[in-house]
This record gives C-alpha cells, sequence and structure tokens, in this order.
C-alpha cells in the first residue's frame, strides 16, 4: 500500500457496518446533544431574564432609597430644634431599615425565583438523559 495523500483515505474502504457498530447510538447521540445545546440556551435566556429583573428591581430600590434621602434632608433642614431633628432622624432610621429588609426579601425571591426558571431546562434534560441510559 502506498502511503496516503491528502485526497486518499488511508484505509482500503469504509465500512458503514463497522463504523454504525463501533456507536450503537450515534443518532441517539446526537439527538441528545442536540437537546443539552437546547437546555442550556433555555437555561442562559431565563437567567438573563432574572438578572435583568433584578436590575431593573435594585435601580427601583436605589431611587426610592435617595427619595427618602432627599425627604428627610428637607425636613431637617426645616427644623429648628434637636429634639425635632432626632425625630426626624429616628423615623429615617426606622424607615431605612423597614425599606432595606423589604428589599431584601423581594430580591431574594426574585434570585430564587431565577435559579428555579434556569434550572428547570437543565433538569430536565438531565432526567430525560438519565431515563435513556437505564433503558
Amino acid at each position: 500500500m502506498t502511503s496516503p495523500t491528502p485526497f486518499q483515505m488511508p484505509f482500503a474502504s469504509f465500512d458503514p457496518e463497522a463504523m454504525a457498530k463501533f456507536f450503537p447510538m450515534n443518532d441517539t447521540m446526537g439527538a441528545f446533544a442536540r437537546d443539552a445545546v437546547n437546555a442550556s440556551t433555555e437555561s442562559t435566556r431565563a437567567s438573563m431574564k432574572g438578572m435583568q429583573e433584578a436590575s431593573t428591581a435594585m435601580m427601583a430600590q436605589m431611587k426610592e432609597q435617595m427619595t427618602l434621602g432627599v425627604e428627610t434632608g428637607k425636613k431637617l433642614a426645616e427644623t429648628t430644634t434637636l429634639e425635632d431633628m432626632m425625630t426626624i432622624q429616628a423615623g429615617y432610621m426606622k424607615s431605612a431599615f423597614e425599606a432595606g429588609v423589604k428589599n431584601f426579601s423581594e430580591l431574594s425571591e426574585l434570585y430564587a425565583d431565577t435559579m428555579r426558571e434556569a434550572f428547570a431546562p437543565l433538569a430536565k434534560q438531565a432526567k430525560k438523559t438519565a431515563k435513556a441510559a437505564k433503558a
């Protein structure tokens, strides 16, 4: 046999049956790979959607905090007694703390929902693959 050229296979002939025996699940593996890519794409879309929602929520929360701070500053500028200033400051601290807890809770729920939605396609694909592997 002569040495192979770039245009000549080094084998005497291609045997499709031998190839099929060597890779018995060739068509199934392609379907699994395609489904895995689709699940990954769905997961990424869900993640991005969730991150956009979180970003929007955080911006709204920051706007609320800034508004509360500006309003409190205006009230403080209008007061004449130290007692009134302390009352306004205490009210601001209470409102800011309550808003912070509410915002944290809102973001926690949003992130949990995002994780659930992002992992759902991957979990579905993993179950499908495990079921096929058992068969």
